[in-house]
């Protein structure tokens, strides 16, 4: 049996135990994937507030639905797809641009260079940053969380072509920015 399939069986005992009221098993699944989910809600929404927000309030929604979950899919897909819906409809609501991150205005500010790798490396977070939510969604599920165009596609609710039209997109615009 290989570690993936054991891992999936864990989160399928973990999933079934907390549907049975077990607290510690639900907090196994949240520690698993409490760091991909804000990094995830932070690539989308640009802050860490509202990341970390909109990451809590996921676990706390897929609490509550849990019982509703298909295990058909693996559980981060069905996370992911609660926190990109949270994600978006804040941004749809909130309808304005998000703050730099001021971690990001210290370094520019800064007198010191930084090294080559990591000026590159924000040089190209900052460059995703301002692609549209959609883009940046794609872009961070694929490169960043390693998940499929198929497991995008059920995440966004959006057929496969789609996603790959939108990474496509993405790309050439990423490519003009840094060139």
């Amino acid at each position: 049996m290989s570690l993936k399939t054991t891992q999936y069986n864990d989160e399928q005992q973990l999933v079934t135990q907390s549907l049975a009221g077990d607290q510690q098993a639900y907090a196994v699944l949240v520690d698993r994937y409490k760091a991909a989910l804000y990094h995830h809600c932070f690539a989308i929404l640009r802050s860490e507030a509202v990341a970390e927000d909109i990451a809590q309030d996921t676990f706390i929604t897929a609490y509550f639905k849990l019982a509703t979950y298909n295990s058909e899919y693996r559980l981060s897909t069905w996370l992911f797809k609660i926190a990109t819906n949270k994600s978006l409809n804040w941004l749809r609501k909130t309808a304005r641009e998000i703050a730099a991150d001021d971690e990001l205005v210290a370094r520019i500010a800064s007198s010191q260079p930084e090294p080559p790798l990591v000026a590159q490396h924000t040089e190209l977070r900052d460059a995703v940053h301002r692609l549209q939510p959609s883009y940046r969604a794609v872009i961070s599920l694929y490169y960043w969380h390693g998940l499929s165009y198929e497991e995008i596609a059920t995440i966004l609710s959006a057929p496969v072509g789609s996603i790959k039209g939108w990474m496509n997109r993405a790309k050439s615009q990423l490519r003009q920015e840094l060139s």
